[in-house]
């Protein structure tokens, strides 16, 4: 039992740390810095600055703006004036000043940097861009992901294309392949739930009882009474642990789209997305994407026919040709639902409509969690740092739910949406055909008199005599006979129970006038 506490303990902990570090993940920013030092393999201006320019996202942009006319550093420059796949003259000086963000600090390299880039040429800047291109790696991996992904992309033909649909469906099939694990868990829940009665006798003899040494031996109980009747408490934890892996396997089906249910190459898809985000000066799309990095349900969504035209000419990339020719023919699923596309990231802007996603993902997370928490059993007796952690999790885990739903496009959201309401719907059903056992007070009655007639078969304990002759009974042998005490023992006064169930003992004189007298020696004395 304290094992299975001190797992949930855990988990929970490594929960909130892994949302922290999501958290700081995503609002970390670039810290690499650039190796602009300049090296006897850096032979001309094309090959030092193509060398050092990859290594600045934002230096390398404004570079290749300049090779396609574009000065991105002038004042009142607007990236969305310009016309996607325009190009105009080399501007040689918007290069050099593009080239400033690189500069070496050591006055060896500062020496030879200068003596390139005074003496850059429009011909050295278009070298320079053609030395940066990278090739894209477009071999189509299969795995188990990819196999999944498209039987979403069968499912998404199925609903005529609607992505959101398409989840709906998939998420009910998920859940009912999952089924078998949830049947165990209600299974284990019901092998717990029996042995409530026994377990709640052995709580009540060590009602009061705070030491440490009485809880450790209360928990020995509760362990062996597991064992006694094959019941492992670590059962009901095991499904979870499997579905784990599932979801999250899941969740990186879902936010991709591109390579998983269309079944492209994921350096693809990389590739698209830095085509997308890249500026129009520099040929790129000039898109914002608020999900950059997590997924292509919001890339896809912002894309059309025409835009994907410009990928074969795209300065970044060696075969751009290739990876327009491989986005020829893709269907791209509908993210739409009641007008508003799902494939965006909700946020403090427009469309302000996608704000209730985050919300209705928190709601259907805690209401989820507080029902199957009332339609599992749950112990009669609750450890507070239990119930605490309990509470915690309940607002934790929704609130990490919202989190996500925040960073990752609103399709993510409404997923988590579907999958809570059919777990719910699910745990009820199994709620009704495997219904917990319920007990009554005689129940409880009858499990209290086996457990101590289970007891009184155990040797009397032995006790030592204190410095003033008389032997004190210790708090901790309260699975011992407590009937009775040993002869010259001073023992708590009696309970109703014990009156009627303790034969009479004979008189016996307190040592100490002052010390408390049994009830039996009390009605003697009366007799007399």
């Amino acid at each position: 039992m304290k094992t299975t506490k001190t797992i949930k303990r855990v988990g929970l902990l490594t929960l909130v740390v892994l949302m922290l570090a999501v958290a700081l993940a995503s609002c970390a920013g670039n810290t690499s810095t650039v190796n602009s030092t300049w090296t006897s393999a850096d032979t001309d201006a094309p090959t030092y600055f193509a060398r050092i320019l990859v290594q600045d996202a934002a230096a390398r942009e404004k570079f290749v703006a300049a090779s396609r006319g574009y000065n991105m550093s002038a004042e009142g420059f607007d990236d969305s004036t310009v016309t996607v796949g325009e190009t105009k003259p080399v501007d040689v000086e918007a290069a050099k000043t593009a080239l400033e963000a690189v500069k070496p600090t050591d006055d060896a390299s500062l020496v030879k940097f200068n003596e390139f880039r005074d003496a850059l040429t429009a011909e050295e800047v278009a070298t320079t861009v053609e030395k940066m291109k990278t090739t894209v790696d477009l071999t189509e991996k299969t795995n188990p992901l990819v196999w999944v992904g498209k039987f979403l992309g069968v499912i998404t033909n199925i609903t005529f294309g609607n992505y959101v649909l398409a989840l709906f469906v998939f998420a009910l099939i998920v859940e009912v392949l999952l089924l078998y694990f949830s049947i165990r868990q209600q299974q284990n829940s019901i092998k717990q739930a029996k042995l409530s009665p026994k377990e709640r006798a052995i709580r009540k003899k060590y009602a009061g009882r705070t030491d440490q040494v009485s809880q450790r031996k209360m928990q020995e109980e509760v362990q062996k009474l597991y064992q006694d009747e094959g019941f492992n408490p670590m059962g009901g934890c095991l499904p979870l642990l499997i579905q784990m892996p599932i979801v999250i396997a899941l969740y990186n089906i879902v936010i991709d789209p591109l390579r998983y249910v269309l079944g492209k190459a994921e350096g693809l898809s990389s590739a698209l997305s830095t085509f997308a985000t890249t500026a129009r000066a520099a040929g790129g799309l000039g898109q914002t994407l608020t999900s950059s990095g997590k997924g292509t349900i919001e890339l896809l969504s912002k894309l059309s026919t025409e835009n994907l035209s410009h990928l074969s000419k795209f300065s970044y990339y060696a075969n751009a040709a290739d990876c327009a020719k491989a986005l020829e023919g893709v269907s791209v699923p509908d993210f739409n639902l009641f007008g508003l596309n799902t494939g965006l990231t909700p946020g403090f802007r427009e469309p302000w409509a996608l704000i209730i996603i985050p919300i209705l993902t928190f709601v259907a997370y805690f209401a989820s969690m507080k029902i199957n928490r009332k339609l599992s059993y749950q112990p009669a007796a609750q450890d507070p740092q239990m119930g605490c952690s309990n509470n915690m999790m309940d607002i934790t885990m929704p609130l990490m739910s919202v989190y996500i739903a925040f960073i990752t496009p609103a399709a993510v959201g409404i997923y988590w949406i579907f999958k809570c309401l059919i777990g719910v719907l699910k745990q009820f059903i199994l709620h009704k055909a495997m219904p917990l056992p319920t007990f009554t007070e005689e129940d409880y009655k009858k499990a209290e008199k086996e457990m101590k007639a289970k007891n009184r078969g155990k040797a009397e304990p032995e006790y030592t005599a204190a410095p003033d002759g008389r032997v004190y009974r210790s708090l901790h042998h309260i699975d011992d006979e407590d009937d009775l005490p040993p002869k010259g023992s001073i023992a708590a006064p009696a309970t109703k129970d014990d009156e009627e169930e303790t034969e009479p003992v004979a008189e016996q004189t307190p040592a100490d006038p002052d010390a408390p007298v049994l009830k039996e020696d009390r009605k003697n004395n009366q007799n007399k």
